[in-house]
């Protein structure tokens, strides 16, 4: 299994960079342009481990005599000894250091007074033109790496962490659906650049009725009462899942509060398999957070799991009394789920009371494709032939809308998708008055 994560690994560092690839060969000719191309194709339609070791071969010969040779063999050598950095891909975030000063930028209005964080997004100002702030609640049951529980390793605590995230957006140059962060390879690039990239600007911990007094708080100046819980896929840090979980609330315009709940994902994809045992692992902590929410003033609670979280969130509600929580959606994002334990799992929500459920797949999506090789098993958010469908959930093929580079992520990165949750979420229509066509049992995006 080891190999075979080390080749997913390679193929989302070649993918994600192959546009510098490119770029360092230099001046080439229209016959090895050709040739460059095909290769990207073969490896973005690579269907085995075996054909990604193959393409993988042919780019070594193919650059070997050019620029870009020693750059593509140090992206080869980095993955295959899994170092973080090569197979995190563009926007790597650093790996959290226990010490708070070094982890995060305080807002110049804090670093001058002793205001806490819940003061500073309550005032803005001292943020620079260009850049707005946004608000993430959490809880978390990853273990605080540090004595002030603002900061989250990759392993599983003893208890579940509540806090208050916040995180800048560089709304002057932000376009829907991107995540503006620097590229790994810009080793000068400064990080903390609020006008260019999102950043973490600062973790505030909170004690659990601190928590839901701020959140209720917070709730009277939304839009809409009402909550949405998100839950990350694997490879994901704590500071990634705060700041994707931001990026969503600001593209898809959520009337209401997107909370956080972050597992102990260990944020690398060599680490798959450990990621996995957290996941499952996890259900009763989200169950448990969830219980925290009953009896707020909140109308309705979302949920929405990308990728493994979808296994949290499963595990979590099939393994577990249902709350007095008043559940609204539930959101299945490429579902990184063996198809089994979707149809043992997901019958016990349902006997738990009528729930609204979609699920997004796509037959593009090379991650869930690679990890189908690797359990010998289906997933639910992969598309082969058709999407999975079963009774009381609403199957959205999304090939048509996944342009992405491992079409893994286009649940947050295409604007036709956000568009189609924010229908979704805020109004509760189904499919078929958000415009999508049916097919059969399923549904689709326009072509």
């Amino acid at each position: 299994m080891r190999k075979a994560l080390q080749q997913m690994a390679l193929m989302d560092s070649l993918l994600t960079n192959w546009d510098v690839i490119r770029l360092r060969m230099g001046p080439i000719s229209a016959a090895l342009a050709a040739q460059l191309n095909e290769l990207g194709q073969r490896l973005k339609d690579a269907r085995s481990i075996g054909d990604v070791a193959r393409a993988v071969d042919d780019l070594l010969d193919l650059t070997r005599d050019t620029a870009a040779g020693a750059y593509v063999r140090e992206l080869v050598a980095r993955a295959s000894l899994g170092d973080i950095s090569a197979t995190r891909g563009p926007g790597t975030f650093q790996a959290v250091n226990p010490d708070l000063e070094a982890m995060i930028e305080t807002p110049l209005r804090a670093q001058e007074s002793s205001d806490s964080l819940g003061t500073v997004l309550e005032n803005s100002s001292a943020l620079p033109i260009g850049v707005e702030q946004v608000p993430i609640f959490f809880g978390t049951n990853r273990r605080p790496s540090g004595p002030s529980a603002t900061a989250f390793s990759g392993d599983r605590g003893n208890a579940t962490s509540y806090g208050l995230a916040a995180v800048t957006i560089p709304v002057g140059i932000h376009e829907i659906g991107k995540l503006e962060t620097p590229a790994w390879w810009k080793i000068f690039a400064d990080k903390k650049d609020q006008q260019c990239y999102f950043t973490l600007a600062g973790v505030e911990s909170l004690k659990q009725m601190e928590f839901a007094a701020k959140l209720e708080a917070a709730l009277q100046a939304a839009e809409g009462k009402e909550l949405l819980v998100f839950l990350h896929g694997f490879n994901v840090t704590f500071e990634e899942a705060a700041v994707r979980a931001a990026q969503f609330a600001k593209d898809s315009k959520f009337r209401g509060i997107v909370l956080l709940f972050s597992w102990p994902s260990q944020g690398a994809i060599l680490g798959y398999s450990g990621d996995e045992d957290r996941a499952l692992s996890s259900g009763d902590r989200l169950a448990a957070f969830l219980k925290g929410l009953e009896h707020g003033p909140w109308k309705r609670v979302h949920l929405l799991a990308h990728s493994m979280g979808s296994r949290v969130m499963l595990a979590g509600l099939a393994d577990n009394p249902r709350s007095a929580l008043p559940l609204g959606q539930l959101v299945f994002a490429a579902a990184d789920v063996y198809v089994p334990f979707f149809e043992e799992k997901f019958p016990k929500l349902q006997n738990a009371g009528k729930l609204s459920a979609t699920s997004y797949a796509s037959k593009k999506d090379r991650a869930l494709l690679l990890s189908s090789l690797l359990h010998r098993g289906s997933r639910v958010g992969i598309v082969e032939d058709i999407p999975y469908v079963t009774e009381g959930l609403e199957s959205i093929d999304a090939s048509a809308v996944d342009e992405g580079i491992l079409g893994h992520g286009y649940w947050s990165g295409q604007r036709p998708l956000i568009t189609d949750l924010r229908t979704l979420l805020n109004e509760g229509f189904g499919a078929g008055r958000r415009g999508l066509d049916q097919i059969g049992k399923y549904w689709a995006f326009p072509k």
